[in-house]
């Protein structure tokens, strides 16, 4: 016999699935991990969980690189500093998820990261990225093309500018859909370097309202 629990029932709609499309998301970062690669170069990664329980795990950004020199990603993590209206963020312990290869199954690890950017919520315009492995095998993920408040999906230069009525994010989402793939596999380095642009121009010197 089976009697109905509400709470299960609502869960089979929101079984964990990866993000595996070009689209429009919003949800939490459930990681703000500070990475570095192996030839040095730092980053913020990311995982973010959207709204209808699906996942992105690697949306891994490198802003700079060993001798110090900043990357085109850095503009991306300015977009969601600007859009969460946080000035700074300090390094420090954090508590995350992360897929394990020994045991085939998510644990919580602790390591170092930005706990003012764990569980905040945000709105990415997320874009399939396809490219070429160190085994020779093409594989597919998600990057962030743009960047958007949750709530009032206004983007970095909208909140920067004080602004109350969004309006770049649909332009932004067209331009997306326009092109809804990006192959890395056929990239120029010109290319390489726009992929990571969050559709914005906007510096850093101007006034920060918040």
């Amino acid at each position: 016999m089976y009697t109905l629990d509400t709470k299960q029932a609502k869960a089979a709609d929101s079984i964990s699935s990866s993000i595996r499309e070009t689209g429009k998301y919003i949800g939490t970062i459930t990681r703000a991990e500070a990475i570095v690669s192996t030839r040095g170069t730092k980053g913020l990664g990311l995982s973010f969980k959207a709204d209808d329980g699906a996942t992105a795990d690697y949306l891994d950004l490198y802003t700079h690189k060993a001798d110090g020199e900043a990357l085109s990603s850095l503009k991306t993590v300015n977009a969601i500093l600007a859009c969460l209206k946080v000035r700074e963020v300090k390094e420090g312990p954090i508590t995350f998820e992360k897929y394990d290869k020994e045991t085939k199954a998510r644990a919580k690890v602790q390591g170092r990261g930005y706990p003012e950017l764990m569980g905040k919520r945000i709105g990415f315009l997320l874009r399939k990225e396809i490219e070429t492995d160190d085994q020779g095998k093409d594989r597919d993920r998600v990057g962030i093309f743009a960047v958007f408040q949750h709530d009032t999906e206004l983007t970095a230069t909208e909140v920067l500018d004080q602004k109350t009525k969004p309006e770049r994010l649909e332009k932004m989402l067209d331009a997306l859909m326009a092109r809804p793939v990006y192959d890395k596999r056929k990239a120029s380095t010109h290319s390489a370097r726009a992929s990571h642009s969050t559709g914005e121009d906007w510096t850093q010197d101007q006034d920060i309202p918040f």
